[in-house]
């Protein structure tokens, strides 16, 4: 019985998320941009310009001319055009205005010249904009986005120096504005407010960082880059002022993978590495497709299973219902989540039910946010416990006494 309920409502999503990548799909060439996206946050519904003309320009180029896919990901980001974007009246509900304005996250995403016209435009047309602020990281100012030049050579290789000038960036210029600072991919999608409603469980006081972790290299484990991570602000600040500072604490050289060299200079001053699992142990953060996740005929890559920090089951209960962010998202797939996400809408359900069986809508604001955060901190995991790590001077001076004994 329940074995058939179960393959019954994934049969269902799987229609829903094929005809709706079909259809966007199908019309994409014959629909007309209307030149900007409309959105809302909390009660405040605003548009997003298509900047100075960077999208309709993007638009054409892509029409008229087959472009090689230089970052060799073998999909169409290049050559998709993106359906026409229906208004959407503004969200009603006060409570995701109280979190918005309570649970600040800057968002910051690392690209590069040759993915700002494929994919960082639509990162910016889609969930970017729910981030209370974010930035597109590169190494050029790119009109019409909202870039930030790092000034550092493109490429893999350099995606280490990358980070560490972006975070750099955030400690000199936003670190006072924000509670949580998020990195993601120009491939990733991220449900904002999801994550929003994850980090009111906890305070941006403590040294926490979250995201899929992986159990290889590190005691602690580290987030995968790919699915994203989030920083505290106390996190930051130890990285940039104690691990930055200390080659003994966190590399100096350029070269290396970002998500381990970070997870490393985290460990090291003391930031730990959060659970961002629901309370039933499902994953919110993970490194591969919706599709890739939720169907069970599709293989994982060897590696995935002994990297995974905790368990992980293919298939529906792979994912939580307050799912954060998935990785190596398709352009057309990136509008298609957004669309379902935001605009579909099922009669009855989700937050107006929610509201009124709390008697949320009868609070003021500091009541309603503090019913959230109980809430949140019911779904989630605990807080992990600090683990010990010996500081470099420590390590030296043993290693002194120890050839100093066997000289003896």
């Amino acid at each position: 019985m329940i074995g058939g309920r179960f393959r019954n409502h994934l049969l269902y999503f799987f229609i829903g998320l094929l005809v709706g990548c079909f259809f966007t799909l199908l019309i994409a060439p014959y629909m007309k941009w209307t030149g900007s996206v409309s959105y809302s946050i909390g009660g405040d519904g605003f548009t997003l310009p298509p900047a100075d003309g960077l999208f309709l320009e993007h638009l054409n180029e892509r029409r008229h001319e087959a472009v090689q896919d230089g970052d060799g990901d073998d999909d169409d980001d290049e050559n998709f055009v993106p359906f026409a974007v229906h208004k959407h009246e503004a969200d009603e509900s006060v409570l995701s205005k109280e979190i918005y304005d309570n649970v600040r996250v800057f968002c910051w995403i690392m690209t590069s010249r040759n993915n700002t016209r494929k994919k960082a435009i639509h990162v910016n047309a889609t969930w970017a904009a729910r981030c209370n602020k974010h930035v597109f990281m590169t190494s050029e100012q790119v009109h019409g986005l909202p870039t930030v030049d790092l000034n550092i050579t493109e490429g893999r290789k350099y995606l280490w120096t990358k980070t560490k000038e972006a975070f750099k960036y955030i400690y000199n210029n936003e670190l006072g504005n924000y509670e949580w600072f998020l990195k993601a991919d120009d491939d990733t999608f991220v449900i904002v407010e999801n994550l929003r409603f994850m980090l009111l469980a906890y305070s941006p006081d403590d040294p926490l960082y979250f995201g899929c972790k992986f159990k290889v290299f590190l005691l602690q484990g580290y987030m995968s880059g790919g699915a994203g991570y989030v920083l505290s602000r106390e996190a930051v600040k130890r990285f940039v002022e104690d691990a930055l500072t200390d080659s003994r604490k966190c590399k100096s050289a350029g070269t290396g993978a970002e998500d381990v060299e970070l997870g490393k200079c985290l460990q090291n001053v003391g930031v730990m590495a959060g659970d961002s699992r629901d309370s039933q142990g499902r994953h919110r953060m993970l490194p591969f497709s919706p599709l890739s996740h939720l169907s069970f005929n599709h293989s994982m890559p060897k590696w995935f299973y002994s990297y995974m920090y905790y368990s992980y089951k293919q298939g529906a209960e792979c994912c939580s219902d307050y799912m954060i962010s998935f990785h190596y998202v398709t352009t057309a797939m990136m509008y298609t989540l957004d669309y379902l996400i935001y605009h579909v809408r099922p009669f009855g359900l989700l937050m107006d039910d929610f509201l009124e069986r709390g008697g949320v809508k009868k609070m003021n604001g500091n009541k309603m946010l503090e019913y959230a955060r109980q809430k949140s901190i019911q779904y989630s995991k605990p807080e992990p416990k600090p683990i010990t790590v010996e500081e470099p001077e420590a390590v030296e001076l043993k290693t002194m006494e120890k050839r100093l004994n066997n000289n003896d």
